[in-house]
């Protein structure tokens, strides 16, 4: 039987051997701290991977509860892209004080949001040097070259966040000595930064095994697929699909029921590549849970016990964009160009859609997931004149599940665990460098994998009928020859989407194909029609591709961090 990495949700640990890049980190005081004099290294070792959910025992609440910046990357890629509205009660309800300005794209250096996730990177990056440097001072340590080789891939994620999110980082490691690194800048350099985060996962390949006896530890294929995206970050397609191929090799699949996949702890694991770890019953006040994602549960009305998790706060609301993007056509493809020239009305079950919209997208009158009480609701909705009527149904867990948190509060929190990287997600990357390659036929096919999947997949059924379909659901795959580059592209960036919606993606994919400007300012203006807070809003070229450096930090350092141009 495989067992999950047990990890510490409140524990923090002392930074053996790094000062923070900043004052504020240096006045931080953790609670119920450990060390070397009173942990073991393996459990330095959990400790560096228990910072994946950005939570970190400092008594402050934005590390306890980072739904502000949540390492699911909802708030930077979901509602900055089109996959998502902010959600909750309206504009004036923003975590971390920012949130609406990041949905509208008018972002300061002085915001808490961003802060918070900058503050979250170097808090694991410095536990994950403080791990190294105890197992390099401990040479009897038995298992120190593999540990290493982990904390390497771990640390190469944490710097991919700050790569993608901010496009400058500071680069600190276990070699960084103390005193230098308050005189450190954040670099620019993309080529020097991509060389550090494939440093780390090259020097960890060839010594990590290709399989771990617990779920949750990196393993060699692991950093071939953290490769294989960096390779894509940098549009270097033979290396993507070399890198990619040694992770499609290996003994992920693509799981049948996608409804399980977005919903049953543990049913994932063959699909998952690598996932934040979640845990009931660990001896932690709630449950070592997804708190990034606590808040983006449907809202109920007085706690209705007909609802399927009482309540919930109704954040990270799937946009009309991408409801829309579901349509087919009357051969059970997307309408590559003109999905959005109409809108799928809220209750409209008679237009042909892709079924993976009802297992992703909770619409009112559809069955939610295996519940019984009711289907989808109006009221599930906390803002509708704002927001519309869609929520969030992907990865929220069954209510029936004996890993489930609570039957209230924390909503849709259980043992179900988070995807960073998903083979589905390593396949369509293959398929992407394919077609830049020119090799249509190869791209295409793997895509028809994805979607055949799709079609084979049972689907949501009627809530008062079970013996039919919730909808009129269509899906059929793609032609392989015969098609030009630009149309296998436009299909593959799609399917990306459909896929992968509400996943933390999409903002990054619009920045690294060259489209985020275009894409993010034509869906803003067409929205304005309909949600009156984008009026005037825009995406600045040039600027919005990336978050400021936060001013707190420029601050703290004296001005040796530098400022993206145009902040």
């Amino acid at each position: 039987m495989i067992r999950k990495i047990k990890l510490l949700a409140t524990v923090t640990i002392v930074m053996l051997s790094m000062a923070s890049c900043s004052e504020d980190f240096l006045e931080v005081s953790p609670e119920n701290v450990i060390s070397e004099d009173n942990l073991d290294l393996e459990q330095l070792v959990v400790s560096a991977y228990s910072t994946l959910d950005y939570r970190y025992n400092t008594g402050e609440f934005r590390d306890n509860w980072p739904f502000d910046h949540a390492p699911s990357n909802w708030c930077f890629s979901d509602i900055r892209s089109g996959d998502a509205y902010k959600g909750g009660g309206g504009v004036g309800d923003n975590p971390g004080g920012g949130m609406h300005a990041l949905e509208i794209h008018q972002v300061f250096p002085s915001s808490e949001n961003v802060y918070n996730l900058w503050r979250a990177i170097y808090f694991s990056v410095f536990r994950i040097n403080s791990a190294i440097t105890a197992i390099n001072n401990n040479p009897d340590f038995a298992n120190s070259e593999i540990r290493i080789a982990e904390l390497k891939v771990l640390r190469a994620h944490f710097y991919f966040e700050a790569m993608k999110n901010f496009g400058s980082f500071v680069y600190i490691d276990e070699n960084t000595p103390i005193d230098q690194v308050p005189k450190l800048e954040n670099s620019f350099d993309t080529n020097f930064l991509w060389s550090k985060i494939e440093g780390d996962l090259n020097a960890a390949i060839p010594v990590l095994p290709n399989s771990q006896p617990e779920l949750g530890r990196v393993n060699k294929l692991v950093a071939y697929a953290f490769l294989a995206k960096a390779k894509l970050f940098q549009n270097k397609w033979e290396d993507v699909i070399t890198n990619a191929n040694f992770v499609i090799a290996g003994p992920y699949r693509l799981v049948d029921d996608m409804e399980k996949l977005y919903s049953a702890p543990g049913y994932g694991n063959e699909e998952n590549v690598f996932a934040i770890q979640y845990s009931i019953n660990d001896g932690s006040e709630f449950g070592n849970l997804d708190f990034g994602n606590l808040i983006n549960s449907p809202d109920s009305p007085s706690d209705d016990t007909n609802h399927p998790y009482l309540n919930g706060d109704d954040f990270d609301k799937p946009s009309q964009n991408i409801v829309n993007a579901f349509k087919v056509d009357g051969s059970g493809l997307p309408l590559l160009d003109t999905y959005n020239s109409s809108d799928l009305i809220p209750r409209d079950i008679t237009t042909p859609v892709d079924p993976r919209l009802d297992h992703s997208i909770g619409r009112p009158g559809i069955t939610w997931k295996k519940w019984q009480g009711m289907p989808m609701q109006d009221n599930w909705n906390r803002d509708i004149a704002s927001y519309g009527y869609y929520v969030r149904k992907k990865n929220q867990i069954d209510p029936y599940s004996d890993l489930r948190a609570s039957g209230g509060f924390p909503w849709a929190k259980g043992a179900l665990d988070w995807p960073i990287i998903k083979i589905s997600d390593v396949m369509l990357w293959k398929a992407e460098a394919a077609i830049e390659l020119n090799d249509t036929e190869t791209g295409m096919n793997i895509i028809n994998q994805i979607r055949n999947r799709a079609k084979n997949s049972p689907r949501v059924y009627d809530f008062n009928n079970p013996s039919i379909d919730a909808a009129n659901y269509d899906i059929e795959l793609y032609p392989t020859t015969g098609i030009t580059q630009g149309y296998a592209r436009k299909a593959l960036r799609m399917e990306r989407r459909l896929e992968l919606h509400n996943e933390g993606h999409h903002f990054y994919d619009l920045v690294r194909w060259g489209e985020a400007a275009n894409w993010i300012n034509d869906y803003m203006l067409t929205e304005s029609g309909k949600r009156s807070y984008y009026s005037g809003a825009s995406f600045t070229a040039g600027r919005d591709e990336y978050l400021p450096i936060p001013q707190i930090e420029i601050d703290a350092t004296g001005g040796v961090y530098k400022q993206r141009s145009g902040y």
